[in-house]
């Protein structure tokens, strides 16, 4: 028996013509991940950035408020607030006189929000008379949210210019 060759198919090596191409639909969408990636990234950037902003004052927790008072505050051994505080500024009409003692009932548990309480100082306090004490205030019933008008950690804030800047710019005057 003879060997006979047998014939190789007739395949061409691949040239640069034959290699595909990306479509066009492929790459508006690469270029739309790439905007979304960079869109997000800068967005994160803008959070970090902002992190020690100055705390905001809750305009809805203000409106909720019979009187709102600038108070000194002290603490126990332990770091807590104490119910006692001294009114140093009144910012409207109604509320106890400057210089007056008065006790808030929830102060035990307020704090900045989102913080823990950074201990004895000047803080805006935004109150509700409460029988012969006061409590601080919670947010407002509205539309769509019943939340608890007594919040569990109700919110005060660091007596200090960017607040005092705020208090002004919402038409409270002093």
């Amino acid at each position: 028996m003879t060997d006979v060759p047998t014939p190789t198919p007739n395949v061409a090596a691949p040239t640069t013509n034959s290699i595909r191409k990306p479509t066009t639909g492929a790459r508006i969408r690469l270029a739309l991940a790439a905007i979304a990636f960079l869109g997000w990234l800068t967005w994160l950037a803008i959070a970090v950035s902002q992190k020690d902003r100055p705390e905001r004052v809750s305009r809805a927790q203000l409106t909720a408020a019979d009187t709102l008072v600038v108070a000194t505050l002290t603490v126990d051994s332990e770091g807590v607030p104490q119910p006692k505080v001294q009114i140093r500024q009144k910012w409207n009409a109604a509320g106890p006189a400057e210089g007056a003692d008065i006790e808030v009932t929830n102060l035990t548990v307020a704090s900045p929000a989102g913080k823990p309480f950074p201990g004895p100082g000047d803080y805006l306090l935004p109150l509700i008379r409460d029988g012969k004490q006061y409590r601080i205030a919670g947010l407002p019933r509205s539309p769509g949210y019943e939340g608890n008008p007594y919040p569990a950690k109700p919110i005060i804030y660091s007596w200090t210019n960017d607040v005092e800047a705020q208090l002004r710019t919402l038409g409270y005057a002093k």
